[in-house]
């Protein structure tokens, strides 16, 4: 070839599109509190395999589960110094990034899924834009289903859970004003020292989802389950903006696409493993407690005291009104 023909080559090279110039290749090392071998695994790492393939390598993930790296804290301040680039993260760990989030865990607002899914479709555009300011790249939403009450007490109205001894997340403030609208100081634990904890009787009653109850065999430790969802556990998938920034376009919308596409499935699946998760807890010997409609209705007016209680600290006043204006209205 000739150095007219190769200089004439380059330009054209040059000229050609990042999306089919040859594109850097990334290595997603992503962290979670999700164990290995859960549904959220799984789903994930078939996420993995069709993005590595349709980028053609240039976009591939190792995963790091059930919390090797740190919890939510510990893994964002990780990504700041760049040692991960994605986190799966709890509501408690979207809440550091961006507090306004926890508002679709407000306690004993929602009662089904198809309302978390409506109020998330109205609030999501807003989430994204201020992760974006915030450095981090929504990928998608993944929630881990309802969470419920389980205890070593029966419970079932309000005033049961008067007397009983409630873990709290220790880093989490929405948690803790649950227990506080019903007078009750919460024992703050890390999320790994719980099992031990309800094993030595430090604390008697838990709020998780019946799926991770199973995984965690936290299930083993209790005797009753409240069926009556407190929130939906909310969740999603963060990227440093900072290495969305050096993706290509095409890069960009593929993982994008792919992550939504994938989140959705998750949900589903997550969402009636949780579901059939009931009828395995009542078949490993836990009573089930149905509260009736006075009682739903008394735990929901510990749920509203609850969330004023968060009210300039997590999240605005106008913000609590719209989501539950939503639950009383268009989302009903």
């Amino acid at each position: 070839m000739t150095r007219f023909a190769s200089a004439l080559a380059l330009a054209f090279l040059l000229a050609l599109p990042s999306a089919v110039r040859a594109q850097e290749t990334f290595l997603l090392k992503v962290a979670t509190v999700a164990p290995e071998g859960s549904v959220w695994l799984k789903v994930m790492r078939q996420m993995a395999k069709d993005i590595e393939k349709e980028s053609g390598g240039t976009i591939q993930f190792r995963f790091f589960a059930g919390g090797v790296l740190g919890d939510d804290k510990t893994v964002l301040e990780k990504m700041k110094y760049g040692q991960v680039q994605a986190a799966g993260l709890t509501g408690v760990g979207l809440g550091e990034v961006l507090p306004e989030t926890r508002v679709m865990e407000l306690p004993f607002h929602f009662r089904t899924y198809k309302q978390v899914d409506c109020v998330l479709n109205e609030l999501q555009p807003d989430f994204e834009k201020k992760f974006m300011d915030a450095g981090y790249v929504m990928l998608g939403w993944s929630d881990q289903g309802f969470v419920y009450l389980m205890s070593r007490k029966e419970i079932r109205r309000a005033e049961d859970m008067s007397g009983t001894k409630p873990w709290v997340w220790d880093v989490d403030p929405l948690a803790k004003a649950i227990f506080q609208a019903f007078k009750l100081n919460g024992v703050p634990l890390a999320l790994q020292d719980v099992f031990a904890s309800l094993q030595s009787g430090l604390i008697d009653t838990v709020y998780i989802s019946p799926v991770a109850g199973i995984a965690l065999q936290w299930y083993t430790k209790v005797n009753t389950m409240v069926n009556l969802p407190i929130t939906d556990g909310a969740g999603a998938i963060l990227l440093s903006k900072s290495v969305w920034d050096k993706m290509s376009p095409a890069q960009q919308t593929l993982l994008k696409t792919k992550v939504g596409e994938y989140t959705r499935k998750l949900n589903v699946a997550t969402r009636k493993l949780n579901d059939k998760s009931i009828d395995v807890l009542r078949e490993k010997g836990l009573t089930i407690v149905t509260p009736d409609e006075a009682q739903v209705a008394a735990f929901r007016v510990k749920g509203k005291e609850a969330a004023n209680l968060l009210v300039g600290k997590l999240f605005s006043k106008a913000l609590l009104d719209r989501v539950q204006g939503l639950l009383d209205g268009k989302c009903k």
